[in-house]
């Protein structure tokens, strides 16, 4: 059963026949939508590939991270505190709407998450996947990519984080 099928409610999903996507330079699965749950709520399947940043940014909705593989940094601002903190296989990571956050995989292996999300995260992720054939890697975003990236954050009212917000958070981009 394909989840990314609308009409599809209450179904079991098997993981493995699900497509991956490419989004951003990392790796996304959408394995439960909001259409299945009749719910504002998805659930995804991510990977972080090593030596990958995602750069610092924020959205209304909140996150919930399940990492099930590997271990990387996770930056929150909620406006009261700001740090790095490092989430291993088996923590949660929870990021609430509105805080500023990054996530940074510094090590040399690729970091798995679940990501539980509200439908409008799951519409961005949807509108900037890109089809990715079994077993491919991510490839590194290109300056179309990257502008689809600002385009679609724009309409979504989610903010992106300039190159001297990462870089005061120890990102350096480009």
């Amino acid at each position: 059963m394909n989840a990314t099928e609308t009409g599809n409610v209450n179904s079991i999903v098997r993981i493995h026949d699900e497509p991956t996507f490419a989004v951003v330079g990392t790796l996304l699965q959408f394995i439960s939508t909001p259409e299945q749950s009749r719910a504002n709520l998805s659930v995804m399947r991510g990977w972080v590939p090593a030596k990958t940043v995602i750069p610092l940014h924020s959205h209304a909705d909140p996150e919930v991270f399940y990492v099930t593989e590997g271990s990387m940094e996770v930056f929150q601002d909620d406006a009261r505190s700001a740090k790095w903190q490092v989430a291993t296989a088996g923590d949660v990571v929870t990021i609430a709407g509105g805080v500023k956050h990054a996530l940074r995989n510094s090590g040399s292996l690729d970091v798995a998450t679940v990501l539980v999300s509200q439908e409008q995260l799951y519409r961005f992720f949807r509108e900037l996947a890109e089809p990715l054939d079994p077993g491919g890697s991510p490839p590194a975003p290109t300056p179309e990519v990257m502008q689809k990236l600002f385009d679609v954050a724009s309409r979504y009212h989610y903010w992106i984080g300039s190159p001297s917000d990462n870089a005061a958070i120890g990102i350096i981009l480009g």
